[in-house]
């Protein structure tokens, strides 16, 4: 779906909508997705009957728990949502087929900057993947429609697209500078910088302890592989992949851990040398959801998948058999 201009993408988005509808903004809640569907929700207001908010994977992550916390934002579990009352589904920041639980299901509105992930149906589908963050798409949806977003809004909209590009020092566009700068105007200076500094708790201290003494380092790919085994909440596995990438000789990090009934694989990269998006989906895209882009990427495969390839099922098998992956699709 394309569109000439942000006013046609307005009058597009508007024109399925009704006063009688109950909107649902499905999202996997980071930053960027949180201040999206919170601004789409804004977008919302006043045309259609109710909007709610729910999330997909639950986020145990101390800064996007000090987010929602400090800007007020009420989101949901998606288990606890009835979507027969609901007329109208919507999500941003993402896309049915990056989740088992989603893929079946038709969406009326998709907002995304991620590459298109196969073919998808839609009413209204917005997806640019050169854009840095889906928070710029939406600061221009606002400003098109001449809202001028609160305080916490301009916050939440701001560090989304900060995060998302790294403070700009893998990616990002004009667009999104320009977002940027005028969201700048607005933020809550105090907010960025409590956000900000809340993002490990001494609960994540044995993971790293962890994580040093069974890392995987090769020099000569510039790489290290880090498997956890079980692990109590899967955004240690981006906290790790993370802190491991800020290592000079280092331009890939990839972590991993069996969260509940899932294997969880994360990836970043330093985006000159190789696509990490790319590297997923190779590896590990026929056995469930995987994607992303240069820098950063995600797979996650349901362990009953896995137990029927490995027939065994130690954490030993599983290493090997995620090395296995990384080294025949990144060759």
């Amino acid at each position: 779906m394309t569109f000439k201009s942000v006013k046609e993408k307005l009058e597009r988005l508007y024109a399925i909508l009704s006063p009688e509808d109950k909107v649902l903004i499905i999202i996997f809640p980071d930053p960027d997705a949180i201040a999206s569907a919170w601004a789409l929700k804004r977008l919302l207001w006043r045309r259609v009957q109710t909007v709610t908010i729910a999330y997909i994977r639950e986020t145990k992550r101390l800064d996007n728990l000090a987010m929602l916390k400090l800007l007020k934002i009420n989101i949901c579990s998606f288990s606890d949502i009835e979507l027969s009352s609901f007329t109208k589904l919507a999500i941003v920041d993402s896309q049915p087929s990056h989740f088992s639980e989603l893929k079946d299901i038709f969406f009326h509105i998709i907002i995304d900057h991620h590459p298109l992930n196969g073919e998808i149906e839609g009413n209204f589908i917005d997806i640019v993947p050169e854009c840095g963050a889906t928070a710029t798409l939406l600061t221009e949806y606002l400003r098109r429609a001449r809202i001028k977003p609160s305080s916490a809004l301009a916050t939440a909209l701001f560090y989304g697209i900060k995060t998302d590009t790294q403070n700009f020092a893998f990616r990002g566009t004009e667009r999104d500078i320009k977002a940027f700068r005028y969201l700048f105007n607005y933020i809550n200076h105090t907010i960025i910088r409590k956000i900000e500094g809340s993002e490990i708790s001494l609960n994540n201290i044995p993971y790293f302890k962890k994580a040093f003494n069974v890392m995987q380092v090769n020099l000569a790919q510039h790489q290290i592989f880090i498997y956890l085994g079980k692990i109590t909440e899967s955004d240690i596995c981006v906290i790790l992949a993370d802190f491991f990438l800020k290592i000079a000789e280092i331009s890939w990090s990839i972590v991993a851990g069996r969260y509940k009934n899932r294997l969880i694989i994360i990836f970043r990269s330093d985006g000159y040398r190789k696509h990490a998006g790319r590297l997923a989906e190779r590896a590990f895209g026929h056995l469930g959801q995987a994607g992303g882009h240069k820098e950063m990427a995600r797979a996650e495969i349901p362990l009953n998948r896995l137990k029927d390839i490995l027939g065994s099922f130690t954490d030993k098998d599983i290493k090997q058999f995620i090395l296995k992956q990384i080294i025949k699709m990144g060759s």
